[in-house]
């Protein structure tokens, strides 16, 4: 038995999510794959984890006899996640709160974010999409709540798992030679300058933001405002964010949104994104309906110019002798790794932004990086050590090793758990 394939059920189950944009699969009337009990999985859902499949390997489908196994193999991989996710449902001892769903949801799409090389080109792509912020937390809500349910139930029967040491010896002996490598990794600090937009130009988009307000408070369109100066998607539809429930938005806005009337308007409200005018046209409940106004935040070009200035300083007395440490804490933006010599730790290799890969594949241990922009700003980084990917050494790498072990024999006592659960309900597959 492949211990690769068992880690790779494992991910597939929800131990780990993989987010893209366009990710979730859509309802078209497409057909039924399969019924589970009283729910139904799609033929699109289906595609859609087939195409990222084939995103993720190279697998040829042009291979009709590979093309349909990988087809099956994804399909009964979906019934298992919907038994999962009904068994987590009924169990008693699993509560997922509103609130958890949308502190997950938070940080779904901030990973989703993370794929973009800026906020502009992150909103730029939801505009392309035809989708509002809000809307795309709509689009995830569901799943992000299923898969909450299905990871607290997996966290569960992995805690009832004990392994010997015994166990973990033998099962090293056993799958040595097909677990996966330590990852080559490169143990790295930075001295960051950011090009967030400085107080000066914050204080002067507040006050940009305040002159709208005050135009809307005056009796000017809000619909046309918002069309004409908001920086949100939402834009083309004159700022309108539809209907929303308590703690579907940003925290701030969130309790603005709830605080207001209809045909009120808010005080200017700050958030991660930037200053918001907000309009409840609407309520019902616990539910709104509202439009607004983004003024986004955005580095000016003195902010970028300023960073721009300060790193190339801070670059030249490094190539002067200055140590790297002291100037991360006098210089460095990032509050987490200043006081610690600019330390950010261990990164995988594959894990790395792609501007870091490039300008750190040259640089040996001890010696430091030309200035390189990313989202965040400008980045000087130092490499304290290098290490190459390697086979997993038993006594160095044992608590590694014993947690693939443990995640092995949990999959096995998965496998049985699923075997004895799908005679339990009506399953039919029509794909």
């Amino acid at each position: 038995m492949n211990i690769r394939r068992f880690i790779k059920i494992l991910i597939v189950l929800g131990l780990v999510c993989i987010w893209s944009l366009t990710g979730s699969a859509q309802e078209f009337l497409d057909g039924v794959a399969a019924v589970v009990d009283n729910r139904i999985i799609l033929v699109s859902e289906v595609q859609s984890q087939l195409k990222l499949a084939v995103m993720n390997t190279n697998i040829d489908l042009t291979d009709s006899v590979l093309a349909d196994s990988l087809r099956h193999e994804i399909l009964q991989q979906m019934i298992d996640e919907k038994l999962l996710l009904i068994e987590a449902e009924k169990d008693t001892a699993i509560k997922v709160t509103n609130h958890d769903v949308e502190e997950a949801l938070t940080d779904h799409i901030s990973k989703i974010k993370e794929q973009f090389p800026s906020e502009e080109a992150f909103q730029a792509q939801l505009t392309a999409e035809g989708l509002t912020y809000k809307e795309l937390r709509s689009r995830y809500r569901d799943e992000v709540r299923n898969q909450l349910y299905k990871e607290m139930f997996l966290q569960r029967q992995l805690s009832k798992v004990v392994i010997s040491s015994g166990e973990v010896k033998e099962f090293y002996n056993t799958y040595k030679d097909s677990l996966p490598q330590r990852p080559a990794g490169v143990h790295l600090a930075h001295i960051l300058i950011s090009t967030t937009p400085g107080q000066a130009t914050r204080d002067s988009l507040r006050e940009y933001a305040q002159k709208l307000r005050n135009k809307a408070m005056s009796g000017e369109d809000f619909n046309l405002l918002a069309k004409a100066y908001s920086d949100d998607p939402s834009a083309k539809n004159g700022g309108d964010l539809g209907w929303f429930g308590r703690g579907e938005m940003v925290p701030e806005f969130d309790k603005a949104a709830f605080s207001l009337q209809p045909g009120q308007i808010s005080d200017v409200v700050e958030t991660q994104f930037g200053f918001h005018i907000i309009k409840v046209t609407n309520k019902k409940g616990n539910k709104v309906k509202a439009s607004h106004i983004l003024v986004s935040f955005k580095p000016s070009s003195d902010d970028i110019k300023r960073a721009e200035i300060l790193v190339d300083s801070v670059y030249n007395l490094l190539l002067e002798g200055s140590d790297f440490g002291e100037l991360a804490a006098k210089y460095s933006d990032d509050e987490n790794s200043a006081g610690n010599n600019g330390d950010i730790g261990w990164f995988a290799s594959d894990e790395l932004f792609p501007e870091f890969k490039r300008v750190i594949k040259d640089i040996q241990p001890g010696e430091f990086s030309q200035p390189v922009l990313s989202r965040y700003g400008y980045h000087i980084l130092k490499v304290l050590e290098k290490k190459t990917s390697r086979p997993l050494d038993f006594t160095e790498d044992y608590n590694d090793i014993e947690e693939i072990a443990k995640r092995y024999k949990t999959q096995k006592e998965l496998n049985e758990w699923l075997k004895q659960t799908r005679e339990k309900y009506y399953i039919e597959v029509k794909l």
